[in-house]
């Protein structure tokens, strides 16, 4: 009888956190799309949104024709708040909601560049090998403490990495920054970001300071 209950009262528990996760995830879906959709509308002729994944969704920016990119992509994806397993495996994992992002550029560019968070030595590592990337420094200390700098044209890098408006604007996102890179051959910025309370503004003024100083 007491199996029955305990099994009974999980199952319950279970179903308690599906459906608060999912309301609580469709809250904060809603408000990443109006920020996103705040932030970008003086900078777009047009922004819409699809769902994408379990809660999350994509969102498709058509920018201005003065403006650095043609158009951006993002997706924005929740963490797993439906399933009560994920709150005690998350302070472990440390999950959270991700933003990623590809700012599509007008004008073609002379290096690739990739900023990492300076303790990702496994990442840094893989692209240094990959993409035959040179470390880099820049007269920051802050910045060189937060990030790995890599190039494959260190002048390029260099100028643009020393610009006060790009290093305060990486600074700003050194707790939530996971990626920014630069291609070269696709001419295309892509930044990922975990979304904390404000680092959505933050990754966002990354993505447009840095395309408007390239």
């Amino acid at each position: 009888m007491y199996e029955f209950e305990a099994i009974f009262l999980v199952a319950l528990l279970f179903l308690i956190v599906y459906f608060m996760g999912s309301y609580r995830n469709r809250k904060i879906g809603v408000k990443y799309a109006r920020a996103i959709k705040e932030y970008m509308a003086p900078h777009s002729e047009f922004v819409g949104f699809r769902p994408y994944g379990r809660g999350g969704f994509r969102s498709l920016c058509r920018m201005k024709k003065d403006g650095a990119f043609t158009r951006v992509e993002m997706a924005v994806s929740l963490v797993d708040r439906e399933n009560l397993m994920h709150y005690p495996l998350s302070l472990l994992t440390e999950d959270r909601d991700r933003l990623v992002c590809w700012g599509f550029l007008r004008e073609a560019v002379s290096s690739d560049i990739e900023v990492l968070p300076r303790q990702d030595r496994k990442s840094r590592q893989k692209l240094a090998s990959q993409k035959e990337l040179t470390e880099i420094s820049v007269e920051n200390g802050e910045l060189m403490e937060s990030f790995t700098l890599l190039a494959s044209n260190p002048d390029f890098a260099q100028k643009l990495l020393s610009n006060s408006t790009v290093q305060k604007s990486l600074l700003e996102t050194k707790s939530s920054l996971r990626r920014l890179s630069l291609s070269q051959h696709e001419s295309r910025l892509y930044l990922s970001g975990d979304l904390r309370k404000d680092s959505l503004e933050t990754l966002l003024n990354l993505l447009i300071r840095c395309a408007e100083q390239i």
